[in-house]
């Protein structure tokens, strides 16, 4: 085998010392010529082997000539491996050395990418106040703060955003970190973003048209859900499938969500009738997908369907002359009972004037 071959099947000896954090053996080889920017088979050099292993030989091998921004064959540098493996120490040299702290990989992923999807909270501040950028898009891209996000990671969103993260930044599907925090389930997170945004990027959707409330509906998080519609969020939005959350709720099986959307009563409601692309209602949905909650779920959407078709039927003036008449004694609540109005309706006149003892108000009114 010629010496080229060998040289791709076993490291230099100064790139062993180095990983190994032989200090006096790396000074040795250098002093007998021994070089810095020595590879081994991934591209990696005695610098890079130091970072990887939390070693002191950082200004070792950079007052003897290592490149400091010297790169594998994916583009990897020293200051990639330390904040990954977080080395906050050899970060702090290397930084030093004037390493390019918005240096990108194969991927497009800067050190801060890396730290801040480790979650390590001194690894980012200490990249940030070296004028990370923490804006910087990867190959998809995503931000920091997409990955933090992703990750569930609270406190580097908390950093991340006071450096002047863009909580309403997209990567290459549309999606903001929002997105992936409702993904993960993460209240706190949907919070934080919402307030940094002032609520502006609540309705903001992916390239399949879903908001993160639709999102919610789809993974079952009833309480990011009630987050969501608090704030503002449309009840009723399309995605590109024309499914509203309740949709997205029904075809998922998710009970409580489904009961979330069906039951809110602020504003503007959950449309019952609402028709997707093919044609199907929220409660069609439910019949067709075999879900483990589909029983329920049918129940649920059915009995509010159906409410909603018989409130439809009885004037609102009648209802208004009804109550008016109760509360005046002009018509008795026999009469009231003989009307033969939707169950809904008794229900408020027992809340108005308060005429059905507790016995009859467990009456069905057909």
């Amino acid at each position: 085998e010629s010496l080229t071959d060998l040289g791709t099947q076993f490291r230099p000896p100064d790139s062993l010392a180095a990983e190994k954090g032989h200090d006096d053996a790396v000074k040795v080889l250098l002093q007998c010529g021994a070089y810095t920017y020595s590879l081994d088979k991934e591209g990696k050099t005695p610098l890079h082997l130091a970072a990887q292993n939390n070693h002191t030989l950082v200004s070792i091998l950079v007052n003897a000539g290592a490149k400091i921004n010297a790169v594998t064959k994916e583009l990897v540098t020293p200051l990639h491996i330390a904040s990954q493996r977080g080395n906050a120490d050899v970060v702090q040299q290397l930084l030093h050395h004037k390493a390019n702290v918005n240096v990108k990989d194969k991927q497009s992923k800067s050190p801060l990418h890396l730290a801040s999807e480790r979650g390590d909270n001194t690894m980012v501040e200490l990249l940030l106040n070296a004028n990370a950028d923490p804006n910087a898009q990867d190959r998809e891209k995503k931000t920091p703060l997409h990955t933090a996000a992703m990750r569930g990671h609270l406190n580097i969103v908390k950093v991340l955003l006071a450096k002047k993260g863009r909580s309403g930044v997209k990567d290459m599907d549309g999606c903001t970190p929002m997105h992936y925090a409702t993904i993960k389930g993460n209240a706190e997170i949907v919070k934080i973003l919402l307030t940094s945004g002032k609520n502006k990027n609540i309705d903001d959707r992916n390239i399949w048209r879903k908001t993160a409330l639709h999102i919610a509906a789809e993974y079952g998080h009833s309480d990011l859900i009630n987050l969501l519609l608090s704030q503002g969020a449309a009840i009723n939005a399309l995605d590109s499938s024309k499914d509203t959350p309740l949709h997205c709720a029904c075809k998922a099986g998710h009970l409580n969500a489904v009961n979330s959307l069906v039951n809110w009563s602020q504003g503007e409601k959950a449309n019952l009738q609402a028709a997707n692309s093919l044609k199907k209602t929220p409660l069609q949905v439910a019949e067709i997908n075999k879900t483990e909650n589909q029983a329920q779920i049918h129940l649920s959407v059915s009995t509010r369907v159906q409410n909603a078709e018989m409130s439809e039927l009885i004037p609102l003036q009648l209802v208004s002359d009804l109550t008016a008449g109760c509360q005046k004694g002009l018509i008795m609540p026999s009469l009231a009972i003989q009307s033969r109005m939707p169950t809904p309706f008794l229900l408020a006149l027992q809340l108005e004037v308060g005429w059905v003892s507790r016995s009859n108000s467990s009456h069905s009114y057909n």
